[in-house]
């Protein structure tokens, strides 16, 4: 017999993605999507700890194939920007992105994921922004 083959939910991002199958039962966003897609759906998680919009550019060939099967895929999340709004300087591992560049880089991977897989959605999710004098005071 024939394994039956279910669409795909393809989530591309970094540690937030790649985490998000998380330990404690029920509590990654990962999770509870494929909880959510149980036998209608194939998750696949394309999570990169670490990695910003400017190695998510340089990933694009091996993560979306020219010959993927856009009636295959339900749809695809694109989450970076907490590695990109880094300070400069900030970590061992420079991820600090600027805007305009992040703003470049995400353009780029949602063209070429369109390309791709034509007119499948393509879900944008970034940080939230941070209102550092309230974060400073409850800190």
């Amino acid at each position: 017999k024939m394994i039956m083959s279910r669409p795909a939910i393809i989530l591309f991002g970094d540690s937030i993605t790649q985490q998000g199958f998380s330990a404690a039962a029920n509590s990654g966003w990962v999770g509870l999507l494929s909880n959510a897609y149980t036998r209608r759906a194939d998750v696949l998680n394309r999570g990169y700890s670490g990695y910003n919009t400017r190695h998510a550019v340089n990933l694009l060939p091996t993560v979306f194939a020219k010959e993927m099967n856009p009636k295959s895929t339900l749809f695809v999340t694109v989450f970076f920007g907490a590695n990109d709004a880094s300070l400069p300087g900030e970590r061992e591992h420079n991820q600090h992105v600027p805007i305009e560049e992040y703003e470049q880089n995400l353009r780029t991977i949602v063209t070429d994921i369109g390309h791709k897989l034509k007119e499948t959605p393509i879900i944008l999710i970034t940080p939230p922004p941070l209102d550092e004098h309230a974060w400073d005071k409850y800190c």
